[in-house]
């Protein structure tokens, strides 16, 4: 039962990826020094529109909204590919589920289940491979797609901005657009990069049953052979870690052995 509410969590939070506003994740650069910190916000200190105190009239609201999506949008790239966010970053339980939703429609798609069986043990609890070390793996391995399905997630909740564009300041106010910009900071985060390689791998699934369809944003192929080659090096590290396990156990062995015989003479 909680295998089956799992899988129903992910399919939900892939179905939201067209409409974010139910969905509370994010991560950012914040303003200042600009410290790090786990969560994005666009730093609008550089903007050169007026800010969002003295906007007054709809066109000065529109060259705003502009600046802001393309500014934040060149900050979270900075943001997703900079190594201290890769290397703080902690794999949360959402995160873990919607990799385990890619490896079974990588397994079903490609027929490699020993890879994604492995690939899946990873993040399973109670089992020997579960290391924040491995996870990392597939997240740097994953990254480009990862950075990718956020740059689909955020233009399409661009265009739904760009939209309200035509609507006069009192229909689409300046609060209104504080909360459409909180809510594309928040789609700059690993976890819309991971739905959206869902979404990708969930259209190439349909594209085998039926003709016609598009070709998904992001290659199930490139997906794929990503995993394949995250799954290799996690082998070969607990491959090395057993080996070694196994000759600490042995000196340790052979040092009593050793201490016995002098106790004897």
């Amino acid at each position: 039962m909680k295998r089956v509410k799992k899988y129903m969590v992910v399919l939900a939070l892939v179905g939201l990826t067209g409409c974010v506003s139910g969905v509370n994740v994010g991560n950012s650069l914040v303003s200042g020094e600009h410290e790090y910190e786990n969560r994005f916000n666009t730093n609008q200190y550089a903007f050169l529109t007026s800010n969002l105190d003295a906007i007054t009239t709809q066109q000065e609201r529109n060259s705003f909204l502009e600046e802001f999506i393309s500014q934040s949008n060149m900050q979270c790239r900075h943001y997703l590919g900079n190594p201290q966010h890769q290397a703080q970053n902690i794999t949360s339980s959402t995160e873990q589920t919607l990799y385990m939703s890619i490896f079974d429609t990588v397994s079903m798609l490609f027929g490699v289940k020993y890879i994604t069986d492995v690939a899946k043990g990873v993040f399973l609890s109670n089992t020997t491979t579960n290391t924040p070390e491995n996870q990392s793996m597939y997240q740097n391995a994953l990254g480009p797609e990862i950075i990718r399905g956020v740059e689909i997630a955020r233009l399409r909740y661009a265009n739904v901005m760009r939209a309200k564009k035509k609507e006069s300041l009192e229909r689409y106010s300046i609060e209104h657009l504080q909360g459409d910009m909180a809510k594309y900071d928040k789609q700059c985060s690993n976890e819309f990069g991971l739905m959206e390689i869902n979404n990708a791998l969930r259209q190439a699934q349909t594209q085998m049953m039926r003709s016609g369809i598009a070709k998904p944003k992001i290659d199930p192929i490139e997906i794929k052979k990503k995993v394949e080659v995250a799954t290799k090096k996690v082998e070969e590290e607990t491959h090395k870690k057993k080996i070694e396990k196994e000759s600490e156990i042995k000196l340790k062995k052979n040092k009593l052995k050793e201490t016995k015989k002098q106790d004897a003479k």
